[in-house]
């Protein structure tokens, strides 16, 4: 089986990605079976991060579910809680990947974040000097979106 999660720091992001996901597939009294296999792998290449459900009435262990259904669908577990299971695939194409990054990619945005701080910084320091003060806001501020109303 090939290993897609690099290292920890990566499980730890898909975990916490597939925290706020929900199951998009549920595996019921009939386990696994060839088209919910098909099912597994169609989803995993259109979304990469998937989270399954394991219904009650499923006899079978859910971790023996888990590595099976990432055995067949050349996946990986991310993580088996209770009776959710979440599998990982990078997409082929790497532009469409949504969840890593090449070192050169993680590079250039520190050098966007770090050119996006000093543009604010040399915007407070020129209001600074002609005696007003600059209020940065960013997107999801409650605090300014609560002075419009």
């Amino acid at each position: 089986m090939k290993k897609y999660i690099r290292d920890s720091k990566m499980r730890s992001q898909l975990k916490g990605a597939a925290m706020n996901m929900d199951p998009v597939l549920s595996i019921g009294k009939n386990s696994l079976t060839p088209e919910f296999i098909e099912a597994v792998s169609e989803n995993i290449l259109k979304h990469e991060l998937i989270k399954i459900n394991v219904l009650k009435n499923c006899d079978d262990d859910p971790k023996i579910i888990a590595h099976t259904l990432a055995g067949r669908s050349q996946s990986e577990v991310v993580q088996v809680i209770g009776r959710k299971i979440v599998l990982y695939k990078p997409n082929a194409d790497f532009k469409k990947r949504k969840y890593e990054m090449t070192k050169e990619e993680a590079k250039k945005a520190e050098k966007a974040k770090k050119k996006h701080a000093s543009e604010i910084g040399a915007a407070k320091k020129a209001a600074s000097h002609k005696g007003f003060t600059l209020r940065v806001v960013e997107e999801a501020d409650e605090e300014f979106d609560n002075d419009e109303a």
